[in-house]
């Protein structure tokens, strides 16, 4: 299973509101999500498309509660949101990596990975939407 990226928002009422302000609530959260996931795909750096068609939202209402589940799926997700340390790289199933620098084929026994820089397109995009207002 890949790695899953998630943000949950949860509203619960005034004590004694009881259920029907949730379900008043519900649609409204509904479009937050809706609002969050499209702020988020616009965030995120496309190639092939994956990531940001990973994005999305569910809204749920159990009890007097609404919760607002936002997540990325691609198994890239974390990476991109958290960013990577710097690391080593050695092959897995041959004996050396091959990979292309400029017009030259390059074959190495290990390499090192300087690590990315984290893009937190999911939190950010979730600030930035609640700061606008449910």
């Amino acid at each position: 299973m890949p790695l899953q990226l998630r943000a949950r928002l949860v509203y619960t009422p005034i004590p004694g509101a009881g259920e029907q302000a949730a379900a008043l609530a519900a649609p409204r959260m509904d479009r937050l999500g809706a609002r969050i996931v499209t702020n988020a795909r616009g965030r995120v750096t496309v190639r092939s498309g994956a990531l940001r068609d990973s994005i999305g939202h569910r809204t749920t209402v159990a009890g007097d509660q609404v919760r607002l589940l936002v997540s990325a799926t691609a198994p890239h997700a974390k990476f991109v949101h958290d960013g990577t340390r710097p690391h080593e790289i050695r092959p897995r199933r041959v004996r050396a990596l091959r990979f292309e620098m400029g017009p030259r084929l390059v074959f190495a026994a290990r390499v090192w990975h300087p690590g990315t820089r984290p893009n937190p397109f999911l939190t950010d995009a979730a600030h930035e939407e609640i700061q606008r207002g449910i």
